[in-house]
């Protein structure tokens, strides 16, 4: 028998056929339709995984909202979500002081909210269950939460005092103002919030509030000696959430403005700087200054009257 013999396959008659392999030109042909099915599947992918990320986010912090308002309604007490906003918010247009960059740096809460900027929130109650009136003994209630990677809330969101209590350049008077950090020393740190009342009601509004989660990241710089990410300088946030082009508003949208602090757009009703939002109209067009863009408005919005929270999503009129 000759051991070098080919390889034959049977066929329905019984007779042997030779195998035949792919050809070069095929395996290229087949490698290049791949290819192409790849490069026009992808995007989706990426958008699929930045729906994810907003998706989980507005999922984790409404489950928390409603956590807040249960907590109050059975402790029959106020109960805030503390937010931690960006490092400006505490310093506005002033520079940061030696003191209270040492503050930041040295302080362990403080720190941890200068490592959580615009991602991160936690749940704090200013007095508990028994406390006599004029005596309050606050206490958080949970550690400090972050939203997914991938998401953050809009900088310009905390200057909007019909969003959050002690916002800062907020159009609504603050409310309710507390020293949250330790304010035994000469840097006592306010924070933005929204609270809820012993009835699960939202504190101090009449009309909804929609606290906007948007896509974007924030970046830490480290330490080249210590590798410690929380440092006390200003960090960058990315917000790579897609812009509405100038023309394409379509009336009865909720958009929402995002850019540097300070910037703003102009359209009927406006103008509007970053972290606000407005209803388009028939007019389609606006202009920005400073860097500001506009966005489809998404995130949590929050019942005045029952205290609950849904997604807010963008939903065609």
């Amino acid at each position: 028998m000759n051991s070098a013999r080919s390889i034959t396959l049977s066929s329905r008659a019984g007779q042997p056929i030779a195998a035949r392999a792919f050809t070069l030109i095929e395996m290229v042909v087949v490698l290049g339709i791949i290819g192409i099915l790849a490069a026009l599947t992808l995007p989706s992918f990426t958008k699929a995984g930045k729906g994810n990320a907003l998706e989980s986010a507005t999922r984790k912090l409404m489950d928390d909202l409603a956590f807040a308002r249960l907590k109050a309604m059975s402790t029959r007490s106020h109960v805030y979500v503390l937010f931690t906003p960006d490092l400006g918010f505490f310093f506005g247009t002033n520079a940061i002081s030696a003191g209270a960059a040492d503050f930041l740096r040295t302080n362990v809460a403080a720190n941890n909210l200068v490592g959580g900027q615009q991602t991160s929130y936690a749940l704090y109650a200013p007095r508990m269950v028994g406390d006599q009136p004029g005596q309050q003994t606050a206490r958080y209630l949970t550690e400090w939460q972050s939203l997914p990677d991938g998401a953050i809330i809009p900088a310009g969101a905390f200057r909007n005092g019909g969003i959050f209590h002690n916002a800062m350049g907020g159009t609504a008077s603050p409310l309710y103002r507390t020293n949250y950090l330790d304010d035994t020393t000469a840097y006592p740190i306010q924070l933005p919030f929204v609270g809820f009342d012993e009835q699960g009601r939202l504190l101090g509004r009449t009309a909804p509030v929609t606290i906007p989660i948007i896509e974007g990241s924030v970046l830490h710089p480290k330490d080249a000696a210590t590798g410690q990410t929380n440092q006390v300088v200003a960090t960058d946030a990315v917000e790579t959430a897609a812009p509405v082009p100038s023309g394409q508003i379509v009336a009865g949208m909720v958009y929402l403005v995002v850019g540097p602090v300070g910037s703003q757009v102009t359209y009927p009703g406006g103008p509007y700087v970053a972290g606000r939002s407005f209803v388009g109209t028939a007019t389609t067009t606006w202009t920005s200054a400073s860097g500001a863009r506009v966005i489809l408005l998404q995130g949590v919005r929050i019942d005045p009257i029952t205290g609950r929270a849904r997604a807010f999503k963008p939903e065609l009129p």
